[in-house]
């Protein structure tokens, strides 16, 4: 019994959605680090190296909350607060929050554009950002 129970969760750990970074394919970003990604999806910053950047959200609640987690160091009810102060204030709108359809037909090619997806989701004519 206790083998099972080591076996499932290890193959739950494999199984859940792991997050890659995707940029649209008029970005120049190549790799970026951790706390640039922070910066750019909380929206204190707009650029990476001079380059104007626009952030897209996932619709994607399992993906959502893998990135929150793990990029933004957060949980998925602290940033709803974070953006309900920040729409309250006037300061900020949140990024909008798109499906991976959306985010596949829709074209990006006059700005760049920054995302989240599932590993192995990547749409076309979008490319990964290496994160270092």
């Amino acid at each position: 019994m206790r083998y099972f129970i080591i076996l499932t969760t290890i193959i739950l750990n494999f199984l859940s959605a792991e997050v890659e970074i995707i940029a649209s394919k008029t970005c120049q970003v190549e790799h970026t680090s951790k706390s640039n990604i922070k910066k750019l999806f909380m929206l204190k910053t707009s650029s990476i190296d001079g380059e104007s950047i626009k952030i897209l959200d996932s619709s994607n609640k399992k993906v959502y909350k893998e990135f929150v987690e793990k990029y933004l160091k957060k949980s998925p009810t602290k940033i709803k607060i974070y953006w309900t102060r920040m729409l309250f204030t006037g300061k900020k709108l949140p990024p909008k929050k798109l499906s991976l359809e959306e985010l596949s037909s829709t074209d990006y090619e006059s700005n760049c554009y920054l995302s989240y997806v599932k590993v192995g989701t990547k749409p076309k004519d979008w490319k990964t950002v290496e994160i270092k």
